[in-house]
């Protein structure tokens, strides 16, 4: 299977090649593309998706926007996104408020 680190280098690859964003994109104009990814979730439906049918509309969404966190982890340079998802779900898993 692979990782989310493999699949975050992929992410970043793919948005630069798609023209999402340059090589030399800040940080910020990620978080950007997030909240429009965070919009087009807020309006996708439960239907089906015309893109990947067998998905909703709303799944392949809520995908773009960890596809899209995925690509800033990456670009900020998170060494391991997989423990840091790991460490954060335990440390949610612990709070109290």
């Amino acid at each position: 299977m692979i990782t989310l680190n493999k699949l975050a280098v992929k992410c970043l690859r793919t948005a630069i090649k798609r023209g999402k964003i340059g090589k030399h994109s800040s940080a910020k104009a990620i978080i950007v593309a997030i909240s429009a990814e965070w919009r087009e979730l807020c309006n996708a439906s439960e239907y089906r998706s015309m893109h990947i049918p067998k998905y909703s509309e709303q799944e392949e969404e809520a995908a773009d926007v960890i596809i899209a966190s995925l690509t800033y982890l990456q670009k900020i340079g998170c060494k391991d996104i997989e423990q840091l998802i790991k460490d954060k779900i335990n440390f949610n898993a612990k709070r109290e408020d």
